[in-house]
Order: C-alpha cells, then structure tokens, then sequence
C-alpha cells in the first residue's frame, strides 16, 4: 500500500470487497471480489476529487487482476496514486558506467 494514502479503511467484505483511502484531497475507492472462473481478483479503482464527480480508471469489465485480495488492494491504491500524481517522466541527464 502507497505509504501517503490516507484514512484507509475497508467499508465492504464479503462478495463485494472495498478499500477507500484519500491522497491529496482525492477519495481513492479500490472494490474487488473473486472471480472462480479465472481463480483471479479483478478490481476496479474510482476516484472522486475533493467536490468533483467520481470517475472510474479502466472500462469495465477491467483488465486489472490481483492473485489475492491484498495484492488487488495494493495494485489498485498504487494506480490510484500514479493516475493523481504520476511520477516525473524525462531524460536521464548523466548515464553511469
């Protein structure tokens, strides 16, 4: 789990699984459940900015998969995180040998 989500707090268990977290004012909402059929756990990631409309990161049915519940948790809080403050993207300025 990315180290500066806040107020994490699973709101749902049981078919329908539900972690919810807040970085930098935007509510993370990371919701999965096991799929037998492909002995994975999809999930889907919505993000709500402070006073804006929830919007959901992959169409549905998601592409995303986690072999465990944690690791479904995990993965969808980091995209969550990268989709609200991607890391810097550049040229490396010096090459080390």
């Amino acid at each position: 789990m990315h180290p500066q989500v806040e107020k994490v707090v699973q709101t749902e268990n049981g078919p329908r699984n539900v972690l919810e977290g807040t970085f930098k004012g935007t509510k993370i909402e990371v919701v999965t459940g096991y799929d037998i059929t492909h002995d994975r756990w999809p999930f889907h990631v919505y993000l709500t900015p402070s006073g804006g409309q929830k919007s959901r990161l992959s169409e549905v049915p998601t592409q995303y998969r986690a072999s465990t519940l944690q690791a479904a948790f995990d993965q969808g809080m980091e995209l969550a995180v990268r989709q609200i403050d991607p890391p810097e993207a550049g040229f490396q300025r010096e090459v080390k040998i």
